[in-house]
């Protein structure tokens, strides 16, 4: 069973967030830009039988407060931070899907590394705009038609069948809570203008990075580069699965999540 409820942020922004309540080591995972609670459900169920699962809303998704403030990754690091603080977390693994794994390295550039456990990067590359340091960004996005090239809708990101009752979910609460991409516009823009390599450089605790192989957003080989950067970064690939791994393929995800924890 999971319970729902909000806090203010230090801006005055009601965030929501969802947390199963139990004393088990927690899970904090975060969705990708656009993205609810709801595409976690089967996540929920598999990882709840030995862990505390949390999720939060982003500021602007889900059934968290629509605002015109704190459209960056620095804010929504300071989100994250209000909420482990008010939960008092600690040995923290840290799930983020897409922009919500740019939302836990911003934590930890801002933040450190001490409440944390272990990271997990669902599909998100630490760079997003391709440049000679870097090939694996997102789709054709470079310095030249940064940042008209993100005003286009490209979707949702999957490329496989989503669990019938979960997707239904999801769509009733789109309807019942909706994204407007135009009003989080400068959000996008500033998680598209970051690098995170240098956080991921200098990191002290593992992380995993699980590629979608037919993410249509990012070359699934970013998943390796990203390893290179640092021992404690593993990569795996994640077959028949595009960008929300944890929806299309949330027991494969468990599988080597769970592998990534206990070796």
């Amino acid at each position: 069973m999971i319970s729902q409820a909000d806090f203010i942020t230090n801006d005055g922004v009601r965030i929501h967030y969802y947390d199963t309540k139990t004393t088990q080591p927690p899970i904090l995972a975060i969705p990708g830009i656009g993205g609810s609670a709801a595409l976690w459900q089967k996540a929920i169920e598999l990882f709840s039988s030995d862990y505390r699962f949390i999720i939060i809303d982003p500021r602007n998704q889900g059934r968290s407060a629509r605002t015109f403030k704190g459209q960056r990754i620095s804010r929504h690091a300071a989100d994250l931070n209000q909420l482990i603080e008010k939960l008092d977390l600690i040995d923290i693994i840290g799930i983020g899907n897409s922009m919500g794994a740019a939302n836990l390295w911003a934590y930890i550039s801002l933040y450190g590394e001490k409440r944390l456990k272990a990271i997990v990067d669902l599909d998100q590359p630490p760079k997003m705009i391709k440049d000679k340091t870097w090939q694996y960004g997102y789709q054709d996005l470079t310095w030249n038609n940064y940042p008209s090239y993100l005003k286009a809708d490209f979707g949702t990101g999957m490329a496989t069948h989503v669990d019938d009752a979960m997707f239904a979910l999801a769509k009733k609460e789109a309807q019942s809570f909706p994204y407007h991409p135009e009003e989080n516009l400068l959000c996008r823009i500033n998680h598209a203008e970051q690098d995170w390599r240098d956080v991921l450089i200098e990191l002290k605790k593992p992380m995993l990075v699980l590629a979608g192989k037919k993410s249509p957003f990012f070359d699934y080989h970013f998943a390796e580069a990203t390893a290179k950067l640092n021992p404690l970064i593993k990569a795996k690939v994640i077959p028949n699965c595009g960008h929300l791994i944890q929806a299309e393929q949330p027991n494969l995800m468990y599988k080597e999540i769970i592998n990534f924890l206990h070796n």
